[in-house]
Formats: C-alpha cells, structure tokens, sequence
C-alpha cells in the first residue's frame, strides 16, 4: 500500500478552509451546498440590501410632499427704512430694530422626471449589490467541494484498510493453527503482526485528518459531522459537459450596465424644467409704514417654475464618461469569459484523462489480486515464503488505493467544471 503521504495527494492539492451537527442517516453534496449558503453570515446581507431598497425608495417618493421652509431674521438697521406717507406729513419714523419672518410652502408638479430617474437608480444599486453578494457566496460552492471530496476519500481509504485488515487477520489465524502444530515458523506469525501494527497506525492518521476536515465541514454547514456521518458519494456523470457559461459574474456585469444607465437617465434630468404650486407668508414687527396704514404682513401664491442650464453643460463630459464606464465594464467581461474559456479547457483535459487512468485502473486491481491470492494459495501449500504473499498484498493495495485516489480527482474535476461554468 503506498504511504500515508501518497495516500494524501489529493487532499493537499484540496486547500482546507474553515466550520457545527450532521445525523449519522447521511448527508449529500447538494445539502452540504446549500447548508453552507444558509449558514454563511454574508446571506443576511441580502435582507439588509432589500430593507435599504425600501427605505430609499420611500424617501424618494416624498419628494412630491409639499416642502415647508420657515425663516426668522432678527436684525438691527443702520438708516431709515423706505416709507411712504401723505403729502404735507411727516413720515413716522421707523425702528430700528426689525424682526422679519417668512414661511414658504412649494408644492411639486412636475420635478422633470428625477423622482422617477432616482427610483430607477436606486434599484439598479440594489440588484447589482446582490449580484455581487452573489458572486462572493458562489466562491462557497468550491470550499465545500474541497473538504467534502477530502472526507469521501478517507473513507475510502479507510475502507480499503478494513479489506487489508481482513486478508491480514485470516492469514494470522491460519498461521496459528499452524504454528500450534509445529507446521509455521513463529517468525512468520510475527511478521503479520507487523504489517497489522502498520495498517493501524495509518487508520489513526487518516481518522485525524478526516476529524481535521469534518470540523471544518461542520463549520461551514453549521450542523456537527460526527464519525458516524455518511457522506453519499456522488455518482460519476458519464453525459456530455455543459459547457456553456451560466456564472453570476456574468449578472454582476449586465447589473452594472443598468446601473450605469439609471444613473446617466437621471442626470438628463438636470434639463429639465421644475415646475410648482408656491405659497409664501412674511411677518414684518414693527410693520412698515405705507401712507396712514402700517404693513405688518402680507402673503402671496402662485405658480413656480425653474430651469437651470448647468445640466446643459455637463451633459456631453456625462455621456462620455458613462460610454468609459460601459467599455471598461466590457473589457472585465471579457477578460474573465476568456479566463473561465481557459479553466474550462484545462479542466477538460484533466477529466479526459483521468477516466483514461481509470479505465486500466480496474483491470491493474483485478489483476492484483488475481496475483495476491495465488500466492496465497502458493503459501498455504509451502511452496512459496511469507514475504512474497506481503509484498503482492501490499501491491493490490496499492493498486485499490491509486484507483479511488483516480476516482475522486474524477470526481473533484467533474464538479469544478460544474463550478467553472456555473451548472
């Protein structure tokens, strides 16, 4: 059997990362996936985005509430204030001190399309806020896939002990027998022992290194993987890959793109005119005098309107720099099309011969043994030493073991294709 190091191959070129309780009935890839989504503190970001939606947009559309503004100015006036008074009268002197204040009421008609342009923009922030809160949770789909792929292959490993176990242990009892009656050399019973010391001391490096991952498996799914847990092996997908590209990266771009375009709409607003119902009120102490009559209020209403041109100058440096926007959004969705294009052709080499290498692992296993259990039969006739038993034992082994290391690189590959293009 090859060294616990070989045996270990894949599980460094899996990378560990960080993890709670599974039921020993079993637990399956697709659970552990969407446990571990569930469980990922970032989720809750999601509510929080929808709640923040909810709150803007509702600021937005009190924009067409009537707006109050009320305005005191207490002030001390150097000079007389302007009076008019009746001919061959002198006018009354006025006070020096003034205290004016002015209420204004505006009541919107028309705001030239912002609020309309605002609410368009303030949802386009939201969806694209959750498509890269989207994109940062699809980065879990591989963490899962590393560790759970880690335990699967302990236990196989471990499993393929327990058949060595067997063979070792019905060779010790056959050697008993035999060595009671004076037919087998106690060296030879003590050479099983060995082998079985050995094979004991991989089974408690494999149990730790799959606790080391079970941990981190429970972390991440939020509920505890036990050593009675059952992983379901997933089955190795013979069809044609999909290899057409469905990654959230993809929405985050187009999601940009609409965001970019909400934010250029509502700056075409600035053209606009604003047009409004405005009521205003001003109380004047001490009141001015105008002839015999002392002014201490007055009030007026009316329609309003407004248009400022500096929209107007800024409209060609917006448009530019949005078309920038949109081009370097480009470039970045097709730089990573032609990553993912690369991953995927890489990957697909990798799994074409992967399943070459397993096609003769089978026939190298069943070849194994064929060979291990001649020399068994050779031995338990006397026609052949102990070691040479050993040593095709060890062989099959080894050959069991490259077979499901072969099986889960299949198995790993398959699933990174999935991840590459997004199935």
């Amino acid at each position: 059997m090859p060294s616990i190091t070989t045996s270990c191959a894949l599980l460094a070129l899996l990378s560990l990362a960080p993890l709670a309780r599974a039921s020993a009935q079993g637990l399956s890839l697709d659970e552990s996936q969407a446990l571990a989504r569930n469980n990922y503190p970032l989720v809750r970001q999601y509510e929080l985005i929808e709640k923040s939606r909810e709150f803007t947009l509702s600021n937005a559309n009190k924009a067409y509430l009537p707006q109050l503004s009320i305005t005191g100015i207490g002030a001390y006036i150097f000079g007389d204030l302007p009076s008019i008074s009746v001919p061959g009268q002198e006018p009354e002197k006025s006070s020096p001190v003034q205290f004016i204040g002015v209420a204004q009421v505006n009541q919107v008609i028309w705001d030239g399309g912002t609020t309309r342009a605002q609410k368009k923009v303030i949802s386009a922030s939201s969806d694209a806020d959750k498509a890269a809160l989207d994109v940062s949770l699809y980065e879990l789909r591989s963490r899962v896939n590393q560790i759970y792929f880690g335990i699967l292959l302990v236990d196989e490993q471990l499993g393929q002990l327990a058949v060595q176990d067997t063979i070792l242990s019905n060779n010790v009892d056959r050697i008993k027998q035999l060595s009671d009656s004076g037919l087998a050399y106690t060296t030879d019973l003590d050479e099983l022992k060995v082998e079985q010391l050995k094979r004991e001391q991989q089974r408690v490096e494999l149990r730790y290194v799959r606790q080391g991952y079970a941990r981190m498996l429970s972390l991440l799914i939020g509920r505890e993987i036990g050593e009675d847990t059952k992983l379901t092996k997933p089955a190795v997908d013979k069809r044609e890959a999909d290899l057409t590209l469905s990654r959230p990266e993809l929405s985050l771009f187009n999601r940009r793109r609409s965001l970019i375009k909400a934010q250029l709409s509502l700056q075409k607003t600035d053209l606009m005119p604003r047009v409004g119902i405005l009521g205003a009120a001003a109380l004047i102490e001490p009141g001015i005098g105008i002839a015999t009559q002392e002014i201490n209020w007055l009030g007026l209403v009316g329609l309003s309107a407004s248009w400022s041109t500096g929209g107007l100058y800024r409209r060609g440096n917006n448009q530019d720099l949005a078309e920038v926007s949109l081009r370097r959004i480009g470039l970045e969705e097709e730089t990573f099309r032609f990553n993912t294009k690369i991953a995927v052709a890489q990957t697909s080499a990798h799994i074409e011969k992967l399943r070459a290498i397993l096609a003769s692992d089978d026939a190298i296993v069943q070849l194994r043994q064929g060979i291990r259990e001649s020399y068994q039969v050779k031995y338990d006739a006397g026609s052949s030493p102990l070691m040479d038993l050993l040593n095709a034992t060890e062989q099959e082994s080894a050959a069991r073991s490259e077979h499901a290391l072969h099986e889960m690189q299949l198995l790993v590959a398959l699933f990174e294709q999935q991840t590459n293009t997004g199935h």
